[in-house]
């Protein structure tokens, strides 16, 4: 377990996944991370790569031939290792095994950096191709935060608010690939919430989480439509602001189960469409990697 901290947070990753096991405000000693429990969700903040959501029938297309994939790729599952460290940062690296080379043919590198700047944990994603081909991945976050309000006998426990401008959803649906629904986006005053089938919104449009509104699994806005999110308690005071420069962002707990957390997910790529069978550069929002060439993503945690 890797441990770093400033006057403000502290944060324990572990080398497997290269995945966040604990984000302490260290004034308080309040925990916002969910610390998992498999009677709902195991896992507390994977790092998603090379794909994100599922495939259609677990496969993908190159012009060699078909690969499975498992859903959200494999990394998560993967011993990676510390590239550089100071107190108030740590990368991890994780590069190909050939056992890895059976689902995904490209050779890579890819590493997650954790930074702390006082009040802000900045999650950076890099990834090298270190190949002669052309490389085609996603990659995502996947942090799920503790809801300090959560009771069984009561039915909201917490609320989101969306920064941007939603106009429509998607939801996972048959082997966790999407499907558009006719659903819209309300707003009211100066905020902005998702209506899904339906969920109900309070008076000032915040999405109130619940086991109704995930009912169907996860909200997901492609498209850019929003770029941060506010986790707030439920009497309005803010808990964590995501921000993330991905086109898609997920937000998901348990289906239709009354759950003490939720998940704020950034993605860099999303699922396949129900039914799909193209190559995998028409996957959705699929990125693009030429040979010896770098690309970079991430996402930001400001602890309020």
């Amino acid at each position: 377990m890797e441990i770093i901290e400033n006057k403000e947070l502290r944060v324990e990753i572990s080398a497997v996944g290269a995945e966040m096991q604990s984000l302490t405000d260290i004034a308080t000693g309040r925990q916002l991370l969910w610390q998992g429990d498999p009677a709902y969700w195991q896992r507390r903040s994977p790092v998603l790569f090379p794909a994100v959501g599922g495939l259609w029938n677990g496969t993908y297309r190159t012009s060699n031939g078909t690969y499975r994939m498992p859903k959200h790729g494999f990394v998560r599952e993967a011993e990676w290792q510390v590239s550089s460290r100071t107190e108030q940062s740590v990368t991890f690296a994780h590069e190909q095994t050939p056992e890895e080379a059976a689902m995904f043919p490209w050779l890579y590198r890819v590493e997650v950096e954790y930074r702390l700047e006082e009040r802000r944990l900045c999650t950076t994603f890099r990834v090298y191709n270190t190949g002669s081909e052309t490389m085609f991945f996603q990659m995502g976050g996947h942090p799920g935060f503790h809801l300090p309000d959560f009771a069984p006998d009561r039915p909201i426990s917490g609320y989101i608010e969306l920064e941007g401008r939603p106009e429509y959803l998607l939801r996972a649906a048959e082997q966790g690939c999407t499907v558009v629904t006719t659903d819209f986006c309300a707003k009211s005053g100066n905020k902005t919430a998702a209506v899904h089938y339906p969920v109900p919104l309070d008076a000032d449009g915040l999405v109130p989480v619940c086991a109704e509104t995930f009912a169907n699994e996860a909200l997901i806005l492609p498209d850019h439509q929003i770029s941060a999110a506010t986790l707030l308690r439920t009497d309005g005071t803010p808990l964590v602001r995501v921000s993330s420069s991905a086109p898609v962002w997920l937000f998901w707990a348990p289906q239709d189960l009354h759950s003490p957390f939720v998940c704020f997910e950034p993605w860099y790529g999303l699922c396949d469409p129900i039914g799909f069978e193209g190559m995998v550069d028409h996957r959705p929002f699929i990125n693009r990697l030429e040979a010896g060439t770098l690309w970079h993503g991430g996402y930001e945690i400001l602890v309020y």
